[in-house]
């Protein structure tokens, strides 16, 4: 019963300390009693944007992300490259206009978020920068992505 109530214990605490998007939250300075999520890193705002087969809608589950992301390129002086990418299935050309299209997804949503259009470049790579095995379900899984990279505005 003991190891019961441990247990648990440290699942609320765990819990407690992390905030739903998975990022650490830390006690406010101001207020010990509130606590106030980290910022996330680039590292975590450029995270590869994964799609389904033949598809170029933006799941859900990447909003968090891309609203993050939004609000860091329109509070501060970057420039962000979209490079898409679609996985060995299909034609050459098919794969070509659909890493295209998620590419554009991208675009249109962090658009839609307030940043400008002039900061974003987008680039289709279609098949042929594999980061996976195009063998497996998985890997063909990570190869239908974007890329996302960041560049200081006026760096050189």
């Amino acid at each position: 019963m003991k190891n019961k109530f441990l247990f648990i214990c440290a699942v609320v605490l765990f819990l407690h300390f992390h905030s739903a998007e998975g990022h650490v939250v830390t006690p406010n300075a101001e207020n010990p009693k509130t606590f106030k999520k980290a910022k996330p890193t680039k590292a975590d705002l450029t995270k590869n944007v994964e799609f389904d087969f033949c598809k170029a809608n933006i799941s859900p589950a990447y909003s968090i992300q891309l609203n993050e992301l939004a609000q860091f390129l329109t509070d501060n002086k970057y420039a962000i490259s979209l490079r898409g990418h679609a996985d060995a299935i299909g034609s050459y050309v098919g794969n070509w206009k659909m890493s295209e299209k998620r590419a554009a997804a991208i675009k249109d949503y962090l658009v839609q978020k307030g940043v400008s259009e002039e900061r974003i470049v987008t680039t289709a790579f279609g098949s042929t920068i594999p980061i996976a095995d195009n063998r497996s379900n998985n890997g063909r899984k990570k190869n239908r992505r974007v890329e996302m990279r960041l560049k200081p505005i006026g760096a050189e």
